[in-house]
């Protein structure tokens, strides 16, 4: 040290101070004046830019790799609604799939928040639509398919009128509005006896008008008895009606079949 002393001078001193002030500040000028674009990925170390380091609004979305941002990679309540304008996140932002039932919170879609036409009848579930969830008089008549609907649970007597049947008894057919026996009865002795017996199936003779109207349906072969009775000079008369709807006076003792009518509301 004695030896380093005694060679020490003023101009040594200050040579080697001057040596040291030109090195460190060329190498800050050199950190300060560095060229435009000489900096590229290559001279970043691995997570050298932290979040700290990045300017407000300084990424944006044209510098984002698509599905660079994932589910995982946002906090929880980072994305609220008061943050979204009108049409900022469209359809074509979202990749197909992107948001899952499991995505969306309880509610968070309101029908406020649905297109006109955006529910497609192929995206409503079996059994979605329950009868709770229609409006009153929101299923009208040109809607419902008739053929579908059976007899109506609560109506009891939905095949009657006014509690009489509405239906044509067993063993007839019916012909315009009126049930007549299918095949004729008889023969009987006599026009009374035949509405006797057609009262005690409940039925009538019926007009000859009206037997007349159904000779191309039912076999009334030569002649079938009607409700007429009338006096031909002395003598009890009625009429018959045959296959090709001949209206024919008869005795009405005359032996001839019968068919009896009955209404269809019993």
């Amino acid at each position: 040290m004695r030896q380093i002393r005694k060679r020490l001078t003023y101009a040594n001193v200050t040579a080697t101070i001057a040596l040291f002030l030109t090195l460190g500040g060329a190498t800050a000028i050199a950190a300060s004046k560095l060229p435009k674009n000489s900096v590229g990925t290559r001279q970043l170390k691995a997570k050298a830019v932290k979040t700290g380091q990045i300017a407000r609004n300084a990424v944006r979305t044209g510098k984002i790799a698509p599905e660079a941002v994932r589910a995982g990679k946002i906090d929880r309540g980072a994305v609220v609604t008061n943050r979204l304008r009108n049409r900022t996140v469209s359809r074509a932002k979202l990749a197909n799939g992107a948001v899952a039932t499991g995505q969306l919170a309880n509610l968070a879609v309101g029908t406020g928040k649905l297109g006109n036409e955006s529910v497609q009848t192929g995206k409503i579930g079996s059994g979605a639509i329950t009868n709770g969830k229609l409006a009153d008089d929101s299923v009208t008549g040109p809607k419902v398919k008739v053929s579908t609907l059976g007899q109506v649970p609560s109506a009891a007597d939905a095949d009657r009128v006014g509690g009489h049947s509405a239906a044509c008894p067993g063993g007839t057919v019916l012909i315009r509005g009126i049930c007549f026996d299918a095949a004729a009865g008889g023969p009987t002795t006599s026009v009374q006896a035949a509405s006797d017996a057609c009262r005690g199936k409940g039925g009538y003779l019926p007009t000859p008008l009206e037997l007349r109207s159904t000779n191309d349906v039912l076999n009334l072969g030569t002649g079938v008895y009607t409700d007429s009775a009338f006096l031909d000079g002395a003598v009890l008369s009625t009429i018959v009606v045959d296959d090709a709807g001949t209206l024919t006076p008869v005795p009405a003792g005359e032996d001839a079949r019968y068919i009896c009518a009955y209404p269809l509301v019993r």
